[in-house]
């Protein structure tokens, strides 16, 4: 991370003060020197010879000089100093040319350039203006001496005195500078000695004391060498800002930490321009490449003769993520006050003036936002009584909030309407406002009246006892001549669940359903409204003895799965044309008959479930025992109906081999040996199915085992059958979990078994076995090998029977080990996952679950 700007003229910007008032008081000398001699000598030129070239040459030198004080006022000395080195080279040049001579005067005035050069210019410029004048003068040598300049004698005038002249006052007040320059210059290091020595042991002590503010600064701090560019300390909030160690940056040039480009090009700019750099916001990278919002701050310093470059960075990641989510929050705010559908404001609580009123409030009060802005409720008039107002107030005064608050207000025409009001008090800016909604809850009032009306009497009772309030209750709220609520039973008739007729209830009867108006609605998703006069039809309601009704209003009541369970109807014996409460009452109440008719089926299966659970109890115990002995008589049948042929033909291979014993060609042994081979891993299979088969069977005997006892066991015993193999197993001590010790000898057998097996290729072989984290839960254990590994992609393939994951002839087995031990931790209640790469090695991660399984 470069912090130091490119700097492409390094004498400039860094030049004493001092030094620049002395080479202004120099330039300013010199020009006054030659702006004193060049007319002089421009006239004598002219008396001498008439107006010719060589005048001419000398009157522009004396015009350029003039001129030369307009830049040099506004303060571009060295541009001006620069300037009147060349105007001296190019007119002592002209000036040689025209006289033809390179003994003539100007030679001096291109002397008096060469001095100047060498107090205002830089090496190269200074070998540039050297080379040039030798090679002038060089060249006018040898055309005087072939002759082509035409070189003729001028008598000396007063004109070469004055040149003289000129060119010694001009050397004079170069040279007096200069020395003047070296004597305050070593009066000045003089002064700076005894200054240095007076102080410091005063340095000492304030290296000491920034040394120590330096290093425990909380802010993140950097020190850099401006030539060398190189890192001469770090903080450790540095270090710890960014990840890197201190031998990582200190000596070292500075890691790269600048996440965009374009801000490291302003940090250095801004450097290069002002020599420091204050709170610059920028994204920086961490070593492990994770980016973090900082605050950058920088300046150049002076330390002795070396310059230092301070930079401090502060990580403003949170602040950062905090303003972005200030700034969320504020955007969300206002979409969610200019588009709620509340009527909302926020007014001031000084004097009540509305500062915020958002459209939903025309809906409330009939108030467009414009007309209520900058205005009060006392301008509007809003509230109907002051005794509301006044309890309004205190609420909000006592508690800071008032949550719907029942009342009445004003709108626009000077009508009451029915309100409920939420407020809050808030702190907008330094000021204490008030966020109000209010809710026009008039026509809310008045379908709570016709709800309280239907739903009085309902909601305490359940059963067959809900469906005849209900009935009541709905007739009397929405104005019907006839209420039917009904089952559908087994046969597909209708079962009356309540009847109402004009008023009265009537006993529950069943209803075929055929050519009724009742199997329209049970064929609709939604309520159905039929009016008899537009459909043309006869409304034909089986059990309600009315004449001719003209409207039918009801919905089917549905199961969860969709199918129709029943049906709610009302009629009318007028034509009506349900309004939407109406329709809306209809609804909700035939959602509610719904549910309670589910609940009422449910409760008759579950008890006629109930009462035949005991049965289903013993017929499913019997299968389970049948299923247990089928099991012990196939792995009886394993045990010795196969494994005894494979005895059998061990046994004869055996025979085969001894009687045939030199006889036999080497062909013959391969063969008998791999009918032993296949003998033996048959055995072996059979074995573990007989395992895996035996692992399902019985009653787990779970006890606080310890399985850094178990593990070591089986180690001991992997260590005995493969004596000649050199391998580490580490096994962690006091291991312990609560589990059916047998069984988890098993599962240690074959993890510790595998990573045995799968480790025989690499050296050295390790073998680990420990807990994983101590939180808590069920403990969680691992085995861990450095051995073969496998593919994760065939991962799902791991724990199923008879499936490998390596070739035979590389790795002996089964398939069936790792099947086992995932059936002994599944009935333990536990998990197990198995992770790896070829060539890695493998892990496998295992529980037992809690104690209460099994």
């Amino acid at each position: 991370m470069d912090y130091l700007p490119v700097d492409d003229d390094p004498l400039s910007p860094r030049l004493p003060s001092a030094i620049e008032q002395q080479q202004r008081q120099v330039v300013r000398s010199l020009l006054l020197t030659v702006c004193c001699f060049m007319p002089v000598i421009f006239l004598a030129l002219l008396d001498r010879s008439g107006f010719t070239p060589l005048t001419g040459v000398v009157g522009a030198m004396c015009v350029f000089v003039l001129t030369l004080w307009l830049p040099f006022q506004i303060g571009h000395t060295r541009l001006v100093a620069h300037l009147l080195i060349g105007g001296l080279l190019a007119t002592s040049t002209m000036a040689l040319y025209y006289e033809g001579t390179v003994r003539s005067a100007a030679v001096l005035a291109m002397m008096a350039g060469v001095i100047m050069a060498g107090t205002f210019l830089p090496k190269l410029s200074l070998a540039t203006v050297g080379v040039y004048c030798i090679a002038v003068l060089g060249a006018f040598n040898w055309m005087e001496q072939q002759g082509m300049l035409g070189s003729q004698m001028l008598p000396v005038t007063w004109v070469v005195w004055f040149i003289q002249a000129g060119v010694i006052a001009a050397i004079l007040v170069s040279m007096f500078f200069g020395r003047h320059r070296l004597i305050e210059a070593y009066h000045s290091q003089a002064q700076s000695l005894l200054k240095a020595q007076v102080a410091q042991e005063g340095l000492r002590a304030s290296e000491k004391r920034f040394k120590t503010l330096f290093r425990n600064n909380p802010a993140a701090c950097l020190v850099q060498s401006v030539e060398a560019k190189v890192v001469i300390d770090a903080n450790d909030a540095f270090l710890a800002l960014t990840g890197y160690r201190r031998e990582e940056v200190q000596g070292q040039l500075p890691p790269s930490l600048w996440a965009d480009a374009d801000e490291h090009r302003r940090f250095r700019a801004q450097l290069k321009q002002h020599g420091e750099v204050r709170a610059m916001r920028a994204r920086s990278l961490r070593k492990d490449g994770s980016c973090i919002d900082v605050q950058i701050s920088a300046e150049l310093l002076e330390e002795g003769f070396e310059r230092l470059l301070l930079v401090m960075v502060l990580d403003v990641t949170n602040e950062v993520a905090s303003r972005v989510a200030l700034e969320t929050s504020q955007q969300r705010f206002s979409t969610a006050f200019s588009f709620s559908p509340l009527g909302t404001v926020i007014c001031r609580l000084r004097d009540g003036q509305y500062l915020e009123v958002n459209d939903a409030n025309e809906q409330v009060l009939g108030y467009r936002a414009d007309e209520m802005l900058g205005h009060t409720s006392t301008d509007l008039n809003v509230w109907v009584t002051e005794t509301e107002h006044q309890a309004y107030t205190r609420q909000l005064n006592e508690h800071g909030e008032v949550l719907g608050f029942p009342t009445r207000l004003r709108n626009k025409w000077g009508e009451p309407v029915h309100v409920k009001l939420w407020s809050r008090r808030i702190d907008l800016d330094g000021e204490a406002c008030e966020l109000v909604y209010s809710v026009n809850v008039s026509e809310q009032q008045r379908r709570e009246a016709m709800l309280m009306s239907v739903a009085r009497g309902v909601s305490s009772k359940t059963g067959e006892a809900f469906f005849l309030s209900l009935a009541e209750r709905l007739a009397e709220g929405i104005g019907a001549d006839g209420v039917l609520i009904g089952e559908l039973g087994q046969s597909g008739e209708l079962d009356t669940l309540a009847l109402l007729q004009e008023g009265d209830l009537q006993p529950n009867r069943g209803i075929a359903l055929a050519q009724t108006t009742l199997i329209g609605i049970l064929a609709q998703e939604e309520l159905v409204t039929i009016d008899a006069r537009a459909s043309q039809m006869v409304l034909n309601v089986p059990a309600m003895e009315l004449d001719a009704p003209q409207t039918m209003s009801g919905v089917a009541l549905r199961d969860p799965d969709g199918s129709a369970i029943g049906v709610m109807a009302v009629v009318w014996r007028e034509r009506r044309d349900p309004t939407p409460d109406v329709r809306a009452l209809l609804t909700i109440f035939a959602s509610r008959c719904n549910a309670e008719l589910v609940r009422l089926r449910r409760d008759r299966e579950i008890r006629r479930l109930q009462a035949t659970l005991e049965h289903r109890v013993a017929a499913r115990t019997q299968q389970l025992e049948y299923l247990n002995r089928e099991l012990e008589s196939f792995s009886y049948s394993v045990s010795h109906d196969l494994k005894s042929p494979l005895r059998s033909m061990d046994g004869f291979t055996h025979v085969l081999r001894e009687q045939m014993a030199g006889r036999l060609t080497q062909e013959d042994e391969h063969l008998i040996a791999r009918v032993q081979g296949a003998i033996a891993r048959m055995n072996s299979l059979i074995t573990d199915l007989l395992a895996l088969a035996r692992v399902s069977q019985g009653r787990l005997q779970r006890m606080e085992v310890s399985l850094t006892d178990l593990a070591e066991d089986v180690a001991r015993r992997l260590y005995h059958t493969d004596a000649g193999r050199e391998v580490e197993v580490r096994i962690q001590p006091s291991l312990t979990a609560n589990c059916d010790a047998r069984m988890a000898h098993i599962v240690l057998e074959n993890l510790l078994g595998n990573a045995w097996k799968y480790t025989r290729h690499q050296t050295p072989a390790l073998i680990e076995m420990g807990r994983e984290g101590t939180g808590s839960g069920p403990p969680r254990f691992y085995i861990r090998d450095n051995g073969a590994g496998f593919d994760m992609s065939r991962s799902d393939r791991l724990f199923k029977p008879f499936n490998r994951l390596h070739a035979v002839t590389e790795f002996e087995g089964s398939g069936v080990g790792l099947a086992t031990v995932r059936r002994i931790i599944e009935r333990h209640g536990g998990d197990i996952a198995g992770s790896g790469e070829p060539g890695g090695g493998a892990t496998f991660v295992f529980s037992f679950g809690s104690e209460t399984t099994g």
